[in-house]
């Protein structure tokens, strides 16, 4: 667990600044930026810029938040808890709450410029990461996979990923 964070710290650390075009590298695996959205409450409240990075030849991707207003941690934690019922269902809910209180106890507030980074790597597991700094590793591959569908619904190598926020 402390390896897979490590690894992750230290491409991030090595990649720098991204920009479009760029890429990060996850635990040795080099992860192309696919795309970027911006993601709006209401169409027109702007909260966090969202950059996709996705493996070419594997499953490995990643989520990276860049928070646009302060929110705070409850409000972080219930809109996961929310949008994470509104895909997957309250069964779903149920069988991962204590994976979701675990993602919600390590949320903290937010400001214009923090980020936190989200990726399920090659075994299945999720890290998140906020300002490049390990918060939680999330060892379930399912329910690793339907937390990243909190931002990326699904995605097709070959095209755009499809979204799971409402965009500006």
């Amino acid at each position: 667990m402390k390896k897979t964070f490590a690894t992750i710290l230290l491409g991030l650390v090595l990649a720098g600044p991204l920009s479009a075009g760029e890429a990060i590298e996850v635990n040795g695996q080099r992860l192309e930026l696919k795309a970027q959205a911006r993601a709006c409450y209401l169409g027109f409240v702007e909260l966090y810029d969202v950059d996709y990075f996705r493996d070419t030849a594997g499953p490995v991707s990643c989520v990276r938040l860049s928070y646009l207003r302060d929110i705070e941690a409850a409000t972080l934690d219930e809109a996961t808890r929310k949008v994470f019922e509104e895909r997957h269902g309250g069964e779903f809910v149920n069988r991962y709450r204590a994976e979701l209180e675990q993602v919600g106890k390590a949320y903290r507030p937010v400001g214009p410029g923090d980020q936190y980074l989200y990726c399920v790597g090659a075994d299945g597991a999720g890290s998140l990461l906020r300002d490049n700094a390990p918060v939680v590793q999330l060892a379930s591959s399912d329910f690793a996979r339907r937390f990243l569908q909190i931002w990326v619904k699904a995605d097709d190598p070959a095209d755009a990923p499809q979204w799971g926020f409402g965009r500006c």
